[in-house]
C-alpha cells in the first residue's frame, strides 16, 4: 500500500494505526514524518513553544501494529515500511526501509543509508577502502548534497573500477619516479602516495596508502646513522646501569660490614657491663663458683649497679637453666635457712624444696624473699594441686 499525505492526515484525525509491514510512503509523507520544520503551539502555561508537526504520541499510534525490534529474536527480524529513491548513477528506483523505532523517535535520515562510507564497515552501507582518493572522486562524480542517492550496485562498481586503476599504478616499477614527475600533478592517483616531510635534507621517503614505502639512498644512510646513534645510546645506558648496579652492591656490602662491626662492638660492650658480669657469674648453670663463700653469697643477693630487668629477662627466658644456677641455689639455701630447715606448713625436716607463692619476681627473687616458702615435697605437691 502506498501511503499518501491524505491517508496520513485521515489516520491522524481518527487516531488509528496506519503503518504495516511492507507499506510504502510517498515524498510528502516522508517530509512530514522526518523533515518538516517545528511549528508554534500553545503550551499549558499559556506561552507558545515549538512542537514537531506530528507529535510522538501520534507516531506511537501510527506504528501500533508494527513489531519493532526484538533483541531476543534477532533472526525473526521486524516490520518495515519503505520509501523509494532514484539512483543518480544508473537511474533505477530502489527502496530504503524505515523501522518503527526511527518513525517514533524521528531518527531516520536518507543520507545515512545511501551515501558511501569510508573506513568504517560498521555503518549502514560501509566500504572499507584503503584509498582516500576514492572519496574525493565520489564527491566529484556524485556530488556532496544530502539529496544525492546512489544505489549499492553502483557504489560497488565505482569502488571496483577505482581499485583496479589504483592497483595498476601501485604495481608499476617506476611509480615513485612517476609520483615525483609533472605527469602526476593533476592525476587523482597521486592521492595514493604522500611524501614524508623533513626539515633536515636527509633524503626522500614516500609512503603509499596501502602501507608500502620507498626511500632513496640518502634517506637510507640517514636511517643507518640514526640506528647507529640509538645503539650507542643503548650501550651507554647499559654501562650506566651496570655502574649503578655495582655501586648499589658496594653500598649494600658496606652497610652489612658496618652492621656486623656494630653488633660486635655492642656484644663486647655488653659483656663488660656489671649486669653481664653478674649474669655470667651467677645465672649460668656452668658457672664454677663457691656458693658457700659468704662474700659470694652477699654479692649474689645484693648486687650493685646492675639492671634488674635485664637479669629477670635472661633468667625467665632460660628458666630451666636458671634453676640449676648458683644464684638459685644461694636463694634456695637462704629460704631454707630462714625457715630453720623446716616445712612452713607441717614442720617436716625431710625433702625440703623452695616454693613460689608468686612469680612476679621470677628470676630476681633475691629482691622479694616474701614470695618464696620452704616446704616439704608433699606440701609442695598439695600447693600445686590447689
Amino acid at each position: 500500500m502506498l501511503i499518501t499525505r491524505d491517508i496520513l492526515n485521515k489516520a491522524l484525525e481518527d487516531k488509528v494505526p496506519l503503518f504495516h509491514d511492507g507499506d510504502y510512503i510517498d515524498d510528502d509523507v516522508l517530509y512530514d514524518l522526518f523533515y518538516a520544520q517545528p511549528i508554534l503551539k500553545d503550551l499549558p502555561n499559556g506561552k507558545k513553544g515549538l512542537r514537531t508537526l506530528i507529535p510522538r504520541s501520534d507516531r506511537d499510534i501510527l506504528c501500533a501494529e508494527m513489531k519493532g525490534y526484538n533483541p531476543k529474536n534477532r533472526k525473526g527480524g521486524f516490520d518495515k515500511i519503505y520509501c523509494s529513491v532514484k539512483c543518480k548513477s544508473c537511474g533505477k528506483v530502489f527502496p530504503i526501509h524505515i523501522t518503527k523505532c526511527q518513525i517514533i523517535y524521528k531518527t531516520f535520515k536518507i543520507r545515512e543509508h545511501v551515501h558511501i562510507c569510508y573506513g568504517n564497515p560498521g555503518c549502514s552501507n560501509g566500504y572499507n577502502s584503503n584509498y582516500i582518493s576514492f572519496q574525493k572522486l565520489y564527491d566529484m562524480k556524485f556530488g556532496k548534497a544530502d539529496d544525492v542517492y546512489v544505489c549499492k550496485p553502483c557504489i560497488e562498481k565505482f569502488i571496483s573500477d577505482l581499485n583496479q586503476e589504483a592497483l595498476e599504478i601501485l604495481e608499476r616499477k617506476d611509480k615513485f619516479d612517476w609520483f615525483r614527475s609533472d605527469e602526476s600533478t593533476n592525476d587523482w592517483r597521486r592521492g595514493l602516495f604522500y611524501e614524508v616531510e623533513n626539515s633536515y635534507s636527509i633524503g626522500i621517503k614516500i609512503n603509499t596508502i596501502n602501507g608500502l614505502s620507498w626511500t632513496d639512498d640518502k634517506y637510507n644512510e640517514w636511517q643507518k646513522d640514526q640506528e647507529r646513534k640509538r645503539e650507542e645510546e643503548r650501550n651507554h645506558q647499559r654501562k650506566l646501569e651496570e655502574i649503578r648496579h655495582q655501586q648499589k652492591q658496594n653500598e649494600e656490602a658496606e652497610r652489612e660490614r658496618t652492621k656486623r662491626e656494630n653488633e660486635l662492638f655492642l656484644a663486647r660492650h655488653q659483656s663488660n657491663t656489671p649486669t653481664q658480669r653478674y649474669i655470667n657469674q651467677f645465672c649460668k648453670k656452668d658457672s664454677n663458683i663457691d656458693i658457700t663463700d659468704k662474700e659470694i653469697q652477699r654479692e649474689a643477693l645484693s648486687p650493685k649497679d646492675v639492671n634488674y630487668e635485664a637479669i629477670q629477662k635472661h633468667n625467665s627466658k632460660l628458666y630451666r637453666e636458671y634453676l640449676q644456677s648458683p644464684l638459685w641455689k644461694i636463694i634456695s639455701s637462704k629460704v631454707k635457712w630462714n625457715a630453720n630447715y623446716r616445712c612452713e606448713k607441717c614442720g617436716s625436716t625431710k625433702n625440703l624444696v623452695t616454693h613460689h607463692t608468686s612469680y612476679e619476681f621470677k628470676g630476681i627473687e633475691f629482691l622479694a624473699f616474701h614470695t618464696l616458702q620452704c616446704l616439704c615435697s608433699k606440701c609442695h605437691e598439695k600447693e600445686h594441686e590447689k
